[in-house]
Parts: structure tokens; C-alpha cells; sequence
């Protein structure tokens, strides 16, 4: 089974460590050993297993338990998170590293930080995979520092990246139209009703002139939106209009629209306003836009280069008896 599709979003180094369960404490039977070397520092089981489940946990929640029997260009899934863990400790390893020869320190607060996610964490964790992990929030804490640094550093490199005035306009030039589009902002209300007939008698009542909240307060079947200060009321940009009602053109302010049908509910939807953004607004967003991008793509090839610089060693006879989390 090959899904292409899902390799894109897989390509980055899990960096934030999260997770979800219940709690437990680290087992005494783990055995915390050497499992690799990144030029010349001792990458533990714990910390190894730590950045495994992550990405791990990463994968499944894009593709679901069936990714694990997906093919991804001669790759197997648990190959291809072996791969991203690997990358993970050493753009860690590189980072770490780039603070000391630049002298950067998290602060105590930072720290302080750290270890409150780090208690988070395990507090979230189920039983079999802490067990796994060999952990426990005191331990986890210094690899949440390493995170931590990871990201800081990520962003020093991103400062270095001298963007080019030129190019940044171009980009807004070209993509203004496009994102004008799209940050077109529409403000509607909506009734959410069951029993299609119904839905048309109400549309009609509305077009006839009745009070579009009070219809919403009588026939609305979506308790939880009437008991909400905004009630059917929101606001959306224009792509996220098309794409959550399925609809290929924008209703004219003050349009009602017939019933459209949604996960066997209707819905009528009252189009209120239209807000055009202005050109000002646009090229703020397009040039933050295209700065971010440029940004990024330093940060990323830097680390690319530091990583390709380091040396990996593995421990024969550990490494390749690792467990798995799924």
C-alpha cells in the first residue's frame, strides 16, 4: 500500500514532546544503556526511546493505525521513524553544540519551565510506554531542556537570514490576488435544523422578513451553539467558507441560502457582511508570509549541514533490539 500523500507531512524532526494517558512512574527493570554515539556524546536508551515515541505517536496521528502497512518509496513507516528519531537527536546534538560556541543559556525561568512540562508529560503518559521509556519527569527534564535550546537555536539561525527586499516583493505582487481571496472575511449566521421540510419553512419565514436570531433561538437544534453569547453567529475567511459548506461561490450580503445538507443536518446560512482586505493588510501578511519561508529554509539547510557533519555510531547488539509503540 503506498500513500505518497502522507510523506510530506512526516518529513520534519518531531521537536515538541507531547503526549496522552494515563500516569506511571519509570520501571526499575529498565536497562539504561549507550544505544548510539553522535559525534562522540552518548545518546541513552531513555532519551532515544523518548524521541521514538513522539515520532511515533506523530505518524499515527496523520495516518492512522493502517500507516504502519504503508509503503513510503521502498520505506517501511517504522523505518521511516527510525529515520526521523534519528535526525530529531542529532539536530539536538547540532543545536546543543551551536549554543555552546555561541554562549547561549536557557534561563531559570526556562528551566523552571522545562520541568513543568517535563511533569506534564509524564503525568499524561500510559503505564506500558513510560515503562518503555525508562522515565520519569526528573529524568525527562533534561532532554525538555534540549528541546527547549532546540527551538531557541532554531530561531537564532532563523535571524541570520538576510531576506532579500526584491524578491519579498515580488512575492507579495504575485500572491495578492490569491490571498485577497483568501482572507476575504465573511460574517454569516446560521440555523442548524434535522428535519429537511422544516429547514425549508424556516428559510422561507426568513426570506419573508422574520428575525433571523429569533428563528435561530426557536429552531435551532445545536443546544450547545444557543447557549453560546455569539449563537449561530461567526466569522470565517472565504476558503474556510467553501471548503466547510461545500459551496463553489459567496451568497451576496443579505442572501439566505436553502438548506445544505452536512453530516445528516441542515444548515441556512445568512450572509451579513464581506470584508475585502485592504492592500496594507495583504502585503503585511505576504511579506511576513515570505520572510517566515525564507526563514525556515535557512534554519532547516543550516541544520542540514550541521548534521551532515556528524558522526553517528551504533551499539551493536542494543540498537537493533529496540521495542516499538505501536
Amino acid at each position: 500500500m503506498k500513500k505518497k500523500g502522507l510523506l510530506c507531512l512526516l518529513t520534519a524532526g518531531v521537536m515538541a514532546l507531547s503526549a496522552c494517558g494515563s500516569t506511571s512512574e519509570s520501571s526499575s527493570n529498565f536497562n539504561d544503556e549507550v544505544v548510539m554515539k553522535i559525534d562522540g556524546r552518548e545518546i541513552m536508551k531513555s532519551e532515544y526511546m523518548v524521541y521514538l515515541y513522539t515520532t511515533t505517536k506523530s505518524f499515527t496521528a496523520v495516518g492512522g493505525d493502517e500507516i504502519w502497512s504503508m509503503d513510503f518509496d521502498g520505506q517501511t513507516a517504522d523505518e521511516l521513524v527510525e529515520e526521523r528519531t534519528l535526525n530529531t537527536l542529532q539536530s539536538v546534538v547540532a543545536a546543543k553544540k551551536y549554543a555552546e560556541e555561541n554562549d547561549m543559556a536557557l534561563t531559570d525561568e526556562q528551566k523552571q519551565e522545562a520541568v513543568k512540562a517535563s511533569e506534564q508529560f509524564v503525568t499524561n503518559l500510559p503505564k506500558e510506554d513510560i515503562e518503555k521509556m525508562g522515565i520519569d519527569a526528573k529524568k525527562l527534564a533534561p532532554f525538555m531542556e534540549d528541546s527547549y535550546m532546540y527551538s531557541f537555536v532554531y530561531q537564532a539561525l532563523a535571524a541570520e537570514c538576510e531576506v532579500d527586499e526584491a524578491e519579498k516583493a515580488k512575492y507579495y505582487e504575485d500572491n495578492k490576488a490569491q490571498m485577497t481571496e483568501d482572507y476575504t472575511l465573511l460574517d454569516i449566521e446560521t440555523i442548524v435544523m434535522d428535519d429537511l421540510d422544516k429547514a425549508k419553512e424556516v428559510v422561507q419565514k426568513a426570506r419573508d422578513g422574520e428575525d433571523f436570531e429569533g428563528l435561530f433561538k426557536e429552531y435551532d437544534v445545536d443546544e450547545n451553539a444557543k447557549k453560546e453569547e455569539q449563537g449561530g453567529k461567526m466569522s470565517l475567511y472565504k476558503t474556510q467558507f467553501a471548503s466547510s459548506f461545500g459551496l463553489t461561490d459567496v451568497p451576496e450580503v443579505g442572501t439566505i441560502t436553502d438548506p445544505i445538507e452536512m453530516d445528516g443536518v441542515y444548515f441556512i446560512i445568512k450572509m451579513n457582511n464581506i470584508t475585502v482586505p485592504q492592500d496594507s493588510e495583504i502585503k503585511t501578511v505576504a511579506e511576513a508570509s515570505f520572510t517566515n519561508q525564507k526563514q525556515a529554509e535557512y534554519s532547516d539547510a543550516r541544520f542540514a549541514e550541521m548534521i551532515a557533519a556528524q558522526k553517528v555510531e551504533y551499539v551493536d547488539g542494543v540498537f537493533e533490539n529496540m521495542e516499538k509503540f505501536h
